[in-house]
């Protein structure tokens, strides 16, 4: 039973073997075409694979070129988006900056409005008493705050000048008319300290310039002119260079001269010829380097000729609107007719009705102590007081004949908002000239407030002979 048994498994592993060797024979057979197979499509995904990388090279190629462009247009739009961030916090900072300016003059130029007005006052009153010791205290003050003033403008300017953040209107001026104009404002200087002032006049086209700017740098100019001479003169005179087309105005003075040394310097700001502790001539000398970045961003020029000890002539050279007709020269040239300047006559300032509104109790005396000669003088400090005063007058069919207004005012009114309600509530004031008079002085400021619709404008402290001035003005062109 045992050896049967053993006979079939025998058999039965024989035929599993045989089976084994059939199934390895086919799979071997199968394997070979598989493999062919395998070899084929092998080479085929390599023909592809090659296509594909020849595809994508071209892809690339593209990608490449049009990220090129996208990277182009997106630097292109980072450098304005940076730009433009500039610009505004440029814009920002300037805007800062002004405020900063404007906000420190008002701050000073308040204060100094009543020390300057008080020392004026002071300064007549102890001339009336005859004290001659109180008067030097007086007119110590007084020229103490002028120094402190001009270099409050000096510095505010160059500040402007420096950031680029002057606008310079060029039109056909009258120089003629400038130089008269600024003459009137240094006249009672030159009187008080017994120079002798004049204008040698001689016909001169038109200039193209900005006239209030060429009024602040010949008004500088004489100032110094003045201040530096001691005795002796100072001469406004004009000329025409056909050749060039140019108008020339020269200032020359019999004063203190300068330093030949120094003269080099002269346009250099915050470079005094007296260093150190030096007395002799004070001051910051930013007066020269002002005027002279002002006239050239008019096209024009300046000159300096000096000599120590023996006086100063300062030439401006400006573009003449029209160019004009040659003449012929005389043999024998006769002298300049010269004309001296005096004060203008104030007739019509007298008896005047003066209406003043300001805040400061300090700045209203003062204004009130300079205006009294001139009439009788009414004042308020808000601009529900103003309104209710001139209602009272318009019941009486009556009105002020000028009116002078502080533009910082308690609200709800503003000096701009309360003419505004003048005009529109009594119609005569239409006609009545309106001075503004803030310690805001910053450039521009005077024409906002001319488009605003005041007639004039003047700056704190206020110059009493500039305001009679303007006042004289006004009231003769109603």
């Amino acid at each position: 039973m045992n050896s049967l048994i053993m006979i079939i498994v025998s058999i039965l592993l024989a035929v599993s073997l045989i089976i084994a060797v059939v199934v390895l024979l086919l799979q071997y057979k199968k394997g070979k075409n598989l493999h062919h197979q395998i070899g084929e499509k092998d080479a085929e995904l390599k023909r592809l694979t090659s296509e594909v990388n020849s595809l994508q090279e071209q892809v690339t190629l593209l990608a490449s070129k049009e990220d090129g462009e996208k990277e182009s247009e997106r630097l292109k739009t980072g450098i304005e988006l940076t730009l433009k961030k500039a610009l505004k916090r440029a814009e920002e900072e300037n805007f800062q900056k002004n405020t900063f300016l404007s906000n420190l003059s008002s701050e000073i130029r308040t204060p100094l409005n009543n020390i300057i007005g008080f020392a004026s006052l002071l300064e007549t009153e102890t001339s009336l008493i005859e004290n001659k010791e109180l008067f030097e205290y007086a007119r110590g003050i007084s020229e103490s705050g002028d120094r402190l003033i001009n270099l409050l403008n000096n510095i505010i300017d160059i500040s402007r000048i420096e950031s680029h953040d002057v606008d310079i209107v060029i039109k056909t001026c009258s120089v003629s008319t400038i130089i008269f104009s600024v003459a009137q404002l240094y006249v009672f200087k030159a009187n008080d300290q017994k120079i002798k002032f004049n204008i040698i006049s001689k016909e001169i086209p038109d200039a193209l310039v900005d006239d209030k700017v060429l009024t602040k740098v010949l008004g500088g100019i004489v100032d110094n002119a003045i201040k530096y001479t001691e005795k002796g003169f100072v001469n406004i005179s004009t000329g025409y260079q056909p050749k060039t087309n140019e108008i020339t105005i020269r200032v020359k003075d019999s004063g203190s001269g300068i330093d030949p040394t120094y003269l080099k310097e002269i346009f250099n700001a915050f470079r005094p010829e007296s260093p150190g502790y030096s007395k002799e001539l004070q001051g910051t000398r930013l007066g020269l380097p002002i005027a002279k970045r002002y006239v050239e961003m008019m096209n024009g020029d300046i000159e300096i000729d000096s000599k120590k000890g023996e006086g100063t002539t300062v030439t401006i050279f400006l573009k003449a609107a029209v160019k004009q007709v040659e003449e012929a020269v005389p043999e024998v040239l006769e002298k300049p007719e010269e004309e001296e300047v005096t004060p203008r006559k104030t007739k019509v300032l007298q008896d005047l009705d003066i209406f003043i509104v300001e805040d400061d109790l300090m700045n209203s005396m003062v204004l009130v102590q300079m205006t009294k000669s001139l009439g009788k003088v009414t004042t308020a400090v808000n601009g529900e007081a103003t309104l209710k005063i001139i209602a009272d007058k318009a019941s009486k069919e009556e009105s002020f004949d000028i009116m002078l207004f502080d533009i910082n005012l308690p609200p709800p009114y503003d000096g701009v908002k309360l003419m505004h309600t003048i005009k529109k509530q009594f119609p005569v004031y239409q006609r009545i000239p309106f001075i503004a008079q803030t310690a805001y002085a910053m450039t521009g400021d005077r024409e906002k407030l001319l488009e605003a619709g005041f007639d004039d404008y003047i700056p704190k402290p206020i110059n009493k002979n500039e305001l009679y001035t303007i006042m004289k003005n006004q009231l003769e062109i109603r």
